[in-house]
């Protein structure tokens, strides 16, 4: 296990229970952290003291005090995440990007153009499912269609629902794998 890889925190910023983080850990020998302070998203808002980013900062500089602890460095790039994670990838020599799937339409986007810039590289971007237990095609009533009647749904969901979904990822064992810059 001498491969490297990048894990880029989103809106997980979290070490302990992070399905990405954890399949990363688990697979790669070195695993470098990113989180992205996106441009795209920043100039959208229409003041730059909101409240929303000072939690966000405060909770990307406890993150890299917990991977510090671990003996990594968390990257933090300012910029536009379509063009920061294909350059750091490329720059690092990494073998695959992860990233805990998100569901906005925008962020949907927002990752289509970082796989495609990735896969130009060679470089497989990896998403996994870790904020829902089931995604949107997973459960469905017996003709294949969403659920309409939430009684229906609800004991099909009850019934599906697997044992290693309320297990937390063991994401937060990284020490040693976490890479320091």
């Amino acid at each position: 296990m001498t491969k490297s890889t990048l894990h880029w925190f989103r809106r997980d910023l979290r070490l302990a229970d992070n399905k990405a983080l954890a399949s990363a850990i688990e697979g790669f020998a070195r695993v470098h952290c990113v989180f992205v302070f996106d441009t795209e998203i920043l100039d959208a808002l229409d003041c730059r003291a909101d409240r929303r980013v000072e939690f966000i900062l405060r909770s990307v500089e406890e993150l890299a005090a917990a991977i510090s602890a671990q003996g990594g460095t968390l990257i933090v790039l300012h910029g536009r995440a379509t063009e920061e994670i294909p350059r750091l990838a490329r720059q690092l020599q990494v073998d695959c990007v992860f990233a805990n799937r998100d569901y906005e339409p925008a962020a949907i986007a927002r990752d289509a153009a970082v796989a495609k810039a990735l896969s130009s590289d060679g470089i497989d971007f990896i998403r996994t499912k870790d904020q829902v237990i089931f995604e949107q095609d997973e459960l469905l009533s017996g003709e294949g269609r969403p659920y309409t009647v939430f009684g229906a749904y609800r004991r099909a969901w009850l019934k599906r629902l697997p044992e290693a979904d309320l297990e937390p990822a063991a994401s937060a064992h990284g020490r040693g794998r976490l890479a320091p810059q």
